[in-house]
């Protein structure tokens, strides 16, 4: 792939001004303008990859300062997708992603990456009806549980239950991924019993990797 590697305008909006808005610190919002990211103006139409790359640093060190960089970075991988599903897109996205399941979810995430960055080419191969190997040609991020975040935050909002995704070979570009899950278990209880239970239930069962 040639030329300047650029990230859309779409992929901070889905982060920056949706996921974590609310959790940004007047420190946070000054570090990220004199890096290129002022969030009180229009946002630019594409930003440069290392510029990118240092708006994710910032997240790391305000929003989860304190926490080992693995997670922090996986987090705000899981934070990115809630935010880039939350887009009139990407709400379209969403429910076409609860209709197909987490295996054909994740083998359409290949558009989510496309959409996301000029830089980042797909390549899956499923290893099984609950597993599938996902390798980018480019990660976007120092660390690759930041993407290992996406992944397992897309399948488990796809339906996937006790979702893994662990990142492997990263070379401080590309890395592949191997995420598993279990399938939603089948229930003979009513529909509106079986959401008050989901509700009743709280916290995500996707843990970072270890």
């Amino acid at each position: 792939m040639t030329g300047e590697k650029l990230v859309y305008a779409g992929t901070v909006e889905a982060l920056f001004l949706r996921a974590l808005e609310n959790r940004l610190t007047p420190a946070c919002r000054m570090r990220l303008r004199e890096a290129g990211l002022d969030l009180d103006q229009k946002l630019s139409p594409t930003y440069t990859l290392e510029q990118w790359k240092q708006f994710l640093r910032i997240a790391a060190d305000h929003v989860y300062a304190g926490m080992p960089a693995e997670a922090a970075y996986y987090s705000l991988g899981e934070r990115f997708i809630d935010g880039y599903f939350s887009t009139l897109f990407g709400r379209a996205l969403l429910g076409m992603a609860r209709l197909l399941g987490p295996r054909r979810a994740l083998t359409q995430a290949r558009l989510c990456f496309r959409t996301s960055t000029n830089c980042s080419e797909v390549r899956i191969v499923e290893r099984g009806p609950n597993e599938v190997e996902f390798s980018l040609t480019d990660i976007g991020a120092d660390l690759p549980t930041f993407v290992a975040g996406v992944l397992a935050r897309a399948a488990e909002l796809a339906g996937g239950q006790r979702v893994v995704a662990i990142p492997e070979g990263f070379d401080g570009q590309s890395a592949t991924y191997h995420v598993r899950w279990s399938e939603q278990a089948e229930t003979a209880v009513a529909p509106e019993l079986a959401a008050r239970g989901t509700a009743a239930s709280g916290a995500s069962t996707t843990q970072p990797p270890a």
